[in-house]
């Protein structure tokens, strides 16, 4: 019969044991991501010159038919463009993908991202996800009614797809967002009336009184 010292003991190797076997699971997890995040890198970066301009990232959504404007491929390099050469490069890919990751806020630019991350999903390279996939991830991050809501507008039973597009993963991901800040207003905004009648704003400075 073991004693109340021997048990401890063996109530402290389990305890070990079970931490070590989290710690490879939480590691070997971080290092698929983080190669998905690479693959995704070099998918993107059709040049092969380690940078993403506007014009690779135009072509890459255009080839997830989701056509955006010069301009407004420019803003999406531009918020994420640390030093301002008009490129995004590795380092700063990675820095913004972690940065957004954890972000809480939802005051991070997230345009980049919802690309990235669709891209790392996009395992046959045809400019689908997996549609279990996809409301998992979301599941995680937003919680099922909202996701649910949106994803069933979507896509309807009849549909049977098993597979979603990147315009409607940003569809989702915008709902479930908009729908988990409750009122849709940024951290630190508030609603105020505008002068003379004007429709209502959101300014948390009361810039549109000076």
């Amino acid at each position: 019969m073991s004693s109340a010292k021997d048990r401890r003991k063996m109530n402290q190797e389990a305890e070990q044991e079970r931490q070590r076997r989290e710690r490879e699971r939480r590691e070997f997890k971080e290092a698929q991501e983080l190669e998905s995040l690479r693959r995704a890198f070099k998918r993107m970066d059709k040049k092969g010159d380690g940078k993403l301009d506007v014009d690779e990232l135009q072509e890459e959504l255009e080839f997830l038919s989701y056509k955006v404007k010069r301009a407004e491929a420019e803003l999406i390099i531009w918020e994420v463009d640390d030093d301002a050469d008009g490129c995004v490069d590795w380092e700063e890919f990675r820095t913004m993908f972690y940065r957004i990751r954890d972000d809480t806020s939802g005051c991070e630019p997230r345009k980049l991202f919802n690309v990235v991350e669709f891209l790392m999903h996009d395992k046959n390279y045809n400019g689908l996800i997996d549609l279990d996939e996809c409301v998992t991830l979301f599941h995680a991050r937003y919680g099922r009614e909202a996701v649910d809501e949106k994803v069933n507008e979507l896509i309807s039973n009849e549909d049977n797809e098993k597979n979603i597009t990147f315009a409607k993963f940003v569809e989702v991901q915008k709902y479930a967002a908009k729908r988990q800040s409750g009122s849709g207003l940024k951290p630190g905004a508030t609603m105020v009336p505008q002068v003379k009648g004007m429709a209502y704003v959101v300014d948390p400075t009361l810039s549109h009184l000076l």
